[in-house]
């Protein structure tokens, strides 16, 4: 039997990997009831799925920003000792999706010890903890860090710098793999639909510069706007559309405002991610200026995955996870954070040469269905979890 346990597999995103598991009968997941996010605003219960067994829990923890434990329990749920008491077996494996620095994969490491379990655990963490922090704040997270590992068997980092990030705490014959969640639905995600964006916005004949995330300074708001307004007076047609929302919403829409430039952005909330295809494959360019903040960095990017996989060329920056995805000059352009002129070069480059974006999108794509599509990750993730 397989238990896995946290919050992330709460949402249909990631879920997803596992209708690509050869074998799900012996597949348990522990999952809170309810997971709240934004402050509260919106929640989210497990989604029953055909052949997935899985057991809602009552968790009290849903962000990083409590006094003094801050997210050291964010996910915990105080059931799953009770739960594995009554459903594991001894050689049973636990996968606890969690990062190695809280307490919460702690926790879970300890019940897997007692009760004789395999465990496992989960990083994304691509930033050195020493370059994040200093003095006891290091010393207690790099303590933490050395008791989780000594806890577990094996551990999937969810990119290369996070693998890199880990490896010196780790002991020789740690089992690692390097795997987000979960992969990139390349049959929904995928060039050849019937694309009506365009039609329905009255946008047939522009060139289509496409954002899609949080409006948050993480994504580098203010280089693409900038860059978005330098390129604009250069190439007519273009126009930027951005999805998503977040704390910057006024600043996008002031930015907007004050340069007049109403007519050529188009700013639409969060959309459903079955309506995503239609407006990727309706776009010309995708554009990410992601940027490393407070200690973080890109940790994978699954709008640019999907744009990706839709074959639309990716213009972003070369940080965290983002060069796993895009590779600079055959499947888009990747350019350093903050750099304008250089985002705004990269727009009006691809917007002047269709054939260029039409080779890129197509060796984007080649990328994502070999490397991250869900078959290929649910493999990964199923060999791992099986050899542990």
């Amino acid at each position: 039997m397989i238990f896995i346990t946290s919050f992330p597999y709460i949402g249909p995103r990631h879920i997803r990997v596992f209708d690509y598991f050869k074998k799900k009968d012996d597949l348990t997941f522990i999952l809170p009831a309810v997971w709240k996010m934004k402050d509260g605003k919106v929640t989210m219960k497990p989604i029953p799925k055909a052949g997935l067994n899985i057991i809602p829990a009552r968790t009290f923890f849903f962000h990083s920003k409590y006094p003094i434990i801050r997210g050291h329990f964010k996910g915990w749920m105080p059931a799953t000792g009770r739960l594995l008491k009554r459903l594991a077996k001894h050689g049973d494996a636990l996968f606890t999706v969690s990062e190695p620095n809280l307490f919460m994969t702690y926790l879970n490491g300890r019940l897997a010890k007692r009760f004789g379990l395999k465990h496992a655990f989960y990083t994304w963490q691509n930033v050195a903890y020493t370059q994040r922090m200093s003095g006891v704040k290091l010393k207690f997270t790099e303590w933490l860090v050395r008791k989780n590992i000594a806890l577990s068997r094996g551990a999937v980092c969810g990119n290369m710098k996070a693998l890199e990030v880990l490896s010196p705490y780790l002991p020789a014959g740690f089992k690692t793999l390097v795997s987000p969640l979960s992969g990139v639905d390349t049959h929904q995600f995928r060039p050849d639909i019937a694309a009506d964006f365009r039609q329905k916005n009255n946008l047939q004949d522009k060139i289509l510069v496409t954002f899609i995330g949080a409006m948050d300074q993480r994504k580098g708001l203010a280089t693409l706007l900038e860059s978005f307004l330098d390129a604009s007076p250069k190439e007519s047609r273009l126009h930027l559309l951005m999805i998503g929302a977040g704390p910057m919403d006024g600043f996008v829409k002031d930015f907007i405002s004050q340069h007049s430039l109403q007519s050529k952005v188009t700013i639409l909330p969060w959309q459903a991610n079955e309506e995503l295809p239609n407006i990727l494959c309706s776009s010309d360019i995708f554009i990410y200026a992601s940027t490393p903040i407070g200690g973080w960095e890109e940790q994978f990017g699954y709008s640019v995955a999907e744009a990706a996989a839709c074959q639309v060329p990716v213009i972003s920056t070369p940080t965290g996870a983002i060069s796993e995805k895009v590779i600079h000059g055959k499947t888009g352009l990747l350019i350093q954070p903050g750099d304008t002129i250089g985002f705004s070069q990269a727009i009006l480059r691809l917007a002047a040469d269709s054939e260029l974006r039409k080779t890129m999108g197509q060796a984007g794509r080649e990328l994502i269905v070999e490397r991250f599509s869900q078959e290929v990750i649910a493999a990964k993730l199923e060999n791992f979890l099986r050899t542990l």
